[in-house]
């Protein structure tokens, strides 16, 4: 399974930027969304930035991520919910589908 993971621009280059996360640095393709300037974070899928990150949301998806890692290695987390808080409201899900529209 693949999974975006964000990750901080350190250094902006031609068509790459060199970013840290949680596995350390790694150079990643910056095609998609252009040049980025130091301190904006991105979500690194396949070694490529997919979208530009508030760095609440890098939060967001960091800290899923390490609640889905916690679990993986057998360890509980009481805070389950709060690392899920945006999948618990269903009449807001992020960037996507607004159950209370109506029409097309």
């Amino acid at each position: 399974m693949c999974i975006g993971i964000p990750m901080e621009v350190i250094e902006q280059r031609a068509f790459t930027a060199l970013c840290r996360g949680r596995d350390g640095e790694k150079v990643v393709d910056t095609t998609l969304i252009g040049p980025q300037p130091a301190g904006t974070w991105i979500l690194n899928f396949l070694g490529s930035a997919r979208e530009v990150l508030t760095p609440v949301e890098a939060k967001r998806i960091a800290d899923a991520l390490a609640l889905v890692a916690a679990l993986h290695d057998g360890r509980s987390d009481p805070d389950i919910d709060a690392a899920f808080a945006d999948l618990l409201d269903p009449s807001r899900p992020p960037g996507g589908f607004d159950p209370k529209r109506t029409g097309g």
